[in-house]
């Protein structure tokens, strides 16, 4: 069965690094797979299966040729599926589907929304109607399916949940947590609380760093707080951090390929996204056996259990935000009880073995037309 991935492309991301699983982990001997981005190809790429092939598309501005390129892609290729994801390979997507040749099957699946959950009615409308020509709509969890659901009309039965899953062998809890911390240059003493997480608006890492600001400084001296990822909003959280005396706490190293090893010499992760999908990060942590703290958006209260694997706030309370990390931060054992709780969850749940098994099922059945 030959599956043809659609995005827009393949930076670093949650919804890339699921891509990165499904063309290294899907079984080569029934699953031939392709990845297709419109725009360009980015650097999550390098880690996609050498046995898949990618194609780049260079989407431009009001590119009215584009759905006449992927056409031809499509019925050069000819994929038995062509799944494409979020709204911004939709549009396009189904018009070549239905200018392309051969019985393929068209599935689109939603992963969150990009810039907060605003949706012009007129987007609502062209939903409803890409929606009447695709044979399948999935989304990453519960909460995904039931937002897209409401803002748009179309029906919640018609969308099949398919949860992201974790490679448990490279996220484990480490042996020797201050081992990991020496290999990344961390001081042993220093409590390190990681966030990985695009410097988006939407990923809110302002309100983290006032939840910071307002942890009493007997505690907040003693922690080392690094925010992973790169985008827009550096600028303005460098000001933030300087204005509030945080230098010395606060570091930004950016983006890295070295997530796992960071997050073996972390004790603590903490999210504080307004707006999030089924997040990899909290899989991710979750699975290396850090206690969680996240605002209770999304897809997050589908994976952290409040108060067993990590503390789950109030989306605008900086105040219970600051608490729980403050109380994460002074309670070791609270810290191993609840990371070791999460690592079971994951293991019992959130598996890459559950995910791959639950894609597999998904594209038989799309590819049967069942």
């Amino acid at each position: 069965m030959r599956i043809l991935h659609v995005v827009h492309g393949l930076p670093f991301g949650g919804l890339e690094n699921g891509i990165v699983s499904l063309t290294n982990r899907l079984p080569l001997a029934e699953f031939e797979q392709a990845v297709c981005c419109l725009d360009r190809r980015g650097e999550m790429a390098d880690h996609v299966s050498e046995k898949a092939r990618i194609f780049v598309m260079d989407r431009r501005r009001h590119d009215l040729a584009l759905p006449f390129r992927l056409e031809r892609l499509i019925n050069r290729w000819r994929p038995d599926v062509v799944h494409c994801r979020n709204w911004n390979t939709w549009l396009d997507t189904v018009v070549s589907h239905s200018l392309a040749a051969g019985p393929h099957r068209l599935v689109w699946s939603f992963h969150g929304f990009a810039d907060g959950d605003r949706f012009p009615w007129r987007r609502c409308l062209a939903s409803r109607l890409l929606a009447s020509c695709t044979h399948r709509l999935a989304a990453v969890c519960g909460h995904s399916a039931e937002l897209f659901s409401a803002k748009t009309g179309i029906p919640l039965r018609r969308f099949e949940v398919l949860h992201n899953g974790v490679d448990t062998l490279r996220f484990a809890p480490p042996a020797d947590r201050s081992a990991s911390k020496a290999a990344l240059g961390i001081p042993a003493e220093e409590l390190l609380i990681l966030t990985v997480a695009s410097l988006t608006p939407v990923k809110d890492h302002c309100s983290l760093v006032e939840a910071i600001s307002r942890l009493p400084p007997s505690k907040k001296f003693a922690l080392r707080f690094l925010f992973l990822g790169e985008g827009p909003s550096r600028p303005q959280l460098e000001r933030q951090i300087e204005a509030l005396g945080l230098k010395q706490q606060i570091l930004l190293p950016g983006n890295t390929d070295r997530v796992a090893d960071y997050l073996a010499a972390a004790d603590v992760f903490v999210l504080p996204s307004r707006l999030e999908g089924m997040s990899n990060a909290v899989l991710e942590a979750m699975a290396s056996g850090l206690p969680v703290v996240a605002r209770a958006v999304g897809g997050n209260p589908e994976l952290v259990v409040d108060g067993e694997t990590g503390f789950l706030c109030p989306p605008d309370d900086i105040a219970n935000l600051s608490a729980a990390i403050g109380r994460l931060a002074t309670d070791t054992d609270l810290r191993q009880r609840m990371g070791r709780a999460a690592r079971r969850r994951v293991e019992e749940v959130f598996s890459i073995d559950a995910m791959m098994s639950a894609y597999a099922s998904f594209y038989r059945r799309a590819a049967a037309g069942l």
